[in-house]
C-alpha cells in the first residue's frame, strides 16, 4: 500500500493533470452552501468534513438521464449490480451508503441495495456526497457515507423548461417542469416519463435489461408564513413497469412486474430569533412491488411475489447559536417501519428512536472542530451509540488541512431477520435469524434436516455491523484555476453480516442463515485535481487507490492455510501472501479523466470524459474464496464519454447529441449492465421567470 500512497502524494505536489470531475467548473465549489454535513446550511470552505457537490449545470452537460449514470462518474464510486444498481464506496458495498432525497432516506432495498436507477435527475438542484461514515447524524446504513440528492431550491428566480430525449434502444425521456416564485415563497412540479425497449447482450437467452418504462412526478412548495415560520411541503411518485421473459424446461416463462415508490413530507421551520431555530419533520415513505410469471403457452402460473414496505418518521431539531464560536444542533426522532412480503410470514414491524447532539466550534479562523453522537435503540437489536469527530486546520488561504474519525453502523434488516424462502425449483431454503430455529425444528419433526452445522440459539443475536472509520485528506488552491485535494481513508468493519448454511436438507441442499463472521479492512487514497486552461476550457480528473482486505481470511494465508490450482501445472499449491488480491468486486486502481469546453457567448459546450476501472474480482472457482486465477476476474477496462450541446434564442433552445461507450466496450458475461455503444440526442425549450 505504501508506495501507492507515495505516488498519490507524488502527483498531488507536482500537479499532473488528475481531477475531479464533479468540481471542475471552478473553484468557487468551496463557497457554496451544503446541508448534509451538519444537518444546516454551511458554507462549504468553512466545515471540517470534505462534501463532494455535483451541481446541476454538470449533470445537464453530462447529458445523463438517470442517478446511476451520475454518479457512475464521479472518484471512488462504482456502480455495482446486485438487484438494482447501487454504489459502492471506500470499498465498502451499496448497503451501506444511505442515500438521501432532501434530507430523507429513500426506502426499497428488497436484498440491501437501493436501485439507482429509479431515481430521474431533471429536476435535480445539486447531489452532496460525503465519504466516511455519518451515523453520527443519520444512523443506520450511513456506514460507507451519505448522498443526499437536493431538489428544487428557494431562489426566487423561476423557470419552466421542457425536453424531449431520444436514443439508443429506443430509449424516449419526455421531462417538464416549473419553479414559480411568488412573494412569501416558491412552488414547483416535475414530471418525467422514460420508455425503453431494453437490450439483451449477443449470445444471452433472455433480455439483459428488459424493455420498461417508468413515470416520475414531484412537486415541492416552500412559504414564508413570516420572518419567524415556514413550511416546505414535497411529495414524489415513481411507478415503473417491466416485461421480461426466460425459459424454462416447461417452455417460455413471461414475467411482468411494477414498482411503485411515494414519499412525501411537512417540514415546519421556527426561528425563534437570532440564537434559536426549532425543525419540526415529517416524512412518510412507501415502497412495493408486484412480480407475476406465467407460462406462455397454457397462461399457468410460475410464480408471483409482491413486496410492500412503509416508513414513518417524525423528528425534531434544535439548532443553537450561543456565539459566534459555538454552536449547537440536537435533536430526537422515532421511526416505524413495516413490511408485508410473499417471503414473509407475517407483517413485520420495526421500531427505534435516536437522539442526536453535534457540536460546531470554530476556536479561531484557522480552526474548525465538529463533534458530534447518535444513540439509537431498536425493538429488534442492540442500541448502537455514533460517535464522530471531525477537526480542519487552514495553513493558508489556499492550504487547508481536514482529519476525521468516527463510528458508523448498519442495522440487520428485514430479510435478515424475518426472511422465510423455500426455492421448490432447486431445493434450498433461506430463513431470517429470528425464525430459524423454530422453522428448522418443524423441518426436523417433518423429517427434512439431515444435519445441523451450527447453534441454533445463536442465531438469535445477530448484531449490527459496525466500523470504525479514518479520514485524513488537503484540499488545496495551488496555483491560478487550479483546485486539488486528497484524502486518506481506512475502515476496520466487524460484525461483517454474511450467509451461512447452518443445516442439511435430507435432498442434500442446505438451510441458510445469516450469521456474524469476519472482519474486513478497507483503506486506500483519493487524488483530485481541477485545471481551468483559459475561459473555453478545463480538465480534470480522479484516481483511486484500494485494498479491501477479509482479515481472517488474510490470516490463514499469511499461516499457509489456504491453497490454490496452479495455472502453470494444474497441481494443488499453496497460495502465497503476494497472490492474496482481496475481497471480490473490488480494483484496486480507478481513474477518470475530463475535458471540458465551455463557449457561453457562441452557446456551445462540449465535454469528454474517459473512466477506468482496472480488473476486479468476480467468482470463486476452485473454492478457495479468493479471487485468485485469471478466469475470476473480470478485466480491466475504460469507456469514453461524448456530449456536445449548442443552444439558441438567447439561451432558451439547447440541443445535445450524446454517445457513451463510444468504443463500443461490452463484456456481456460478466457486466450485462453495460449494453455497449449508446447514443442520444436531445432538445430542451427553457425560460426565466422572476416574481411579478
Amino acid at each position: 500500500m505504501f508506495r501507492y500512497l507515495v505516488l498519490t502524494g507524488c502527483l498531488w505536489w507536482p500537479g499532473i493533470l488528475f481531477a475531479q470531475t464533479d468540481t471542475i467548473t471552478d473553484n468557487k465549489a468551496l463557497q457554496e452552501v451544503v446541508v448534509t454535513a451538519t444537518r444546516n446550511e454551511q458554507q462549504q470552505s468553512k466545515i471540517p468534513i470534505a462534501v463532494t457537490v455535483i451541481r446541476k449545470e454538470q449533470i445537464q452537460q453530462m447529458g445523463a438521464m438517470l442517478l446511476n449514470q451520475v454518479l457512475a462518474e464521479q472518484t471512488g464510486l462504482f456502480v455495482t449490480a446486485n438487484h438494482g444498481s447501487g454504489i459502492q464506496m471506500q470499498g465498502l458495498e451499496a448497503e451501506y451508503t444511505l442515500i438521501l432525497l432532501d434530507g430523507e432516506p429513500l426506502i426499497g432495498r428488497t436484498a440491501g441495495t437501493l436501485d439507482l436507477s429509479r431515481i430521474v435527475v431533471s429536476n435535480i438542484e445539486r447531489i452532496e456526497i460525503i465519504k466516511g461514515p455519518v451515523s453520527s447524524l443519520y444512523g443506520s446504513d450511513a456506514m460507507a457515507g451519505v448522498i443526499n440528492i437536493i431538489t428544487s431550491n428557494k431562489q426566487k428566480q423561476g423557470q419552466t423548461n421542457a425536453t424531449v430525449r431520444y436514443g439508443s434502444n429506443q430509449t424516449l425521456q419526455l421531462d417538464a417542469g416549473t419553479k414559480i416564485p411568488f412573494k412569501d415563497g416558491v412552488f414547483s412540479v416535475n414530471g418525467n416519463y422514460y420508455n425503453t425497449n431494453g437490450y439483451t447482450i449477443s449470445g444471452q437467452s433472455a433480455p439483459s435489461v428488459s424493455p420498461f418504462k417508468s413515470m416520475t412526478g414531484q412537486m415541492k412548495w416552500q412559504q414564508d408564513w413570516s420572518s419567524h415560520w415556514q413550511t416546505t411541503v414535497s411529495g414524489r411518485m415513481f411507478n415503473q413497469q417491466y416485461k421480461s421473459y426466460f425459459e424454462d424446461t416447461k417452455g417460455r416463462v413471461n414475467d411482468n412486474g411494477r414498482e411503485d415508490d411515494a414519499n412525501a413530507s411537512l417540514n415546519i421551520r421556527n426561528n425563534v430569533n437570532d440564537h434559536f431555530t426549532q425543525l419540526l419533520r415529517l416524512y412518510y415513505s412507501r415502497y412495493a412491488t408486484d412480480e407475476k410469471m406465467l407460462y406462455e403457452k397454457d397462461g399457468s402460473l410460475y410464480d408471483a411475489s409482491f413486496f410492500t414496505q412503509q416508513y414513518l418518521k417524525p423528528e425534531y431539531q434544535l439548532d443553537w447559536t450561543l456565539n459566534p464560536k459555538h454552536a449547537l444542533t440536537l435533536g430526537g426522532g422515532y421511526i416505524h417501519e413495516t413490511l408485508e412480503a410473499t417471503r414473509y410470514d407475517e407483517r413485520m414491524a420495526f421500531n427505534s428512536g435516536y437522539v442526536f447532539v453535534q457540536e460546531s466550534w470554530k476556536p479561531s479562523d484557522n480552526w474548525s472542530i465538529l463533534a458530534g453522537a447518535r444513540f439509537d435503540t431498536h425493538n429488534q437489536y442492540a442500541s448502537q451509540l455514533s460517535p464522530k469527530l471531525s477537526v480542519s486546520y487552514k495553513v493558508s488561504p489556499k492550504l487547508k488541512l481536514l482529519g476525521s474519525v468516527g463510528r458508523g453502523y448498519r442495522a440487520p434488516d428485514f430479510r435478515q431477520l424475518y426472511l422465510h424462502f423455500n426455492n421448490a425449483a432447486v431445493g434450498y431454503s433461506v430463513v431470517g435469524t429470528k425464525l430459524a430455529s423454530s422453522i428448522i425444528s418443524q423441518m426436523q419433526v417433518a423429517g427434512e434436516i439431515k444435519s445441523i452445522n451450527y447453534d441454533l440459539d445463536k442465531l438469535k443475536d445477530l448484531n449490527a455491523e459496525s466500523s470504525w472509520s479514518y479520514n485524513a485528506g488537503i484540499q488545496a488552491l495551488p496555483w491560478k484555476g487550479a483546485s486539488m485535494n486528497v484524502n486518506f481513508f481506512l475502515n476496520r468493519v466487524t460484525n461483517l453480516i454474511d450467509t451461512r448454511a447452518v443445516a442439511q436438507k435430507t435432498n442434500d441442499f442446505s438451510v441458510y442463515s445469516y450469521v456474524n463472521v469476519n472482519r474486513i479492512t478497507t483503506y486506500g487514497s483519493e487524488l483530485n485535481y481541477n485545471q481551468v486552461i483559459d475561459k473555453y476550457w478545463q480538465v480534470a480528473g480522479g484516481y483511486q487507490y484500494l485494498q479491501a482486505i477479509d482479515n481472517d481470511q488474510l490470516k490463514m494465508v499469511k499461516k499457509g492455510e489456504v491453497y490454490t490450482v496452479d495455472e502453470q501445472t494444474h497441481e494443488t499449491r499453496l497460495l502465497k501472501r503476494h497472490e492474496y488480491f482481496g475481497l471480490f468486486n473490488r480494483s484496486h486502481h480507478a481513474a477518470n479523466l475530463k475535458v471540458q469546453y465551455t463557449n457561453l457567448h457562441a452557446g456551445i459546450d462540449a465535454n469528454m470524459r474517459v473512466i477506468y476501472r482496472s480488473k476486479y474480482g468476480f467468482q470463486d472457482e476452485n473454492g478457495n474464496n479468493i479471487p485468485d486465477i485469471k478466469s475470476e476476474f473480470v478485466p480491466g477496462y475504460a469507456t469514453v464519454n461524448l456530449a456536445a450541446a449548442k443552444s439558441f434564442m438567447q439561451q432558451r433552445l439547447r440541443l445535445q447529441g450524446t454517445i457513451e461507450n463510444l468504443f463500443n466496450y461490452t463484456d456481456g458475461k460478466h457486466i450485462p449492465g453495460m449494453p455497449g455503444r449508446i447514443y442520444s440526442i436531445a432538445v430542451t425549450y427553457s425560460f426565466l421567470h422572476t416574481i411579478k
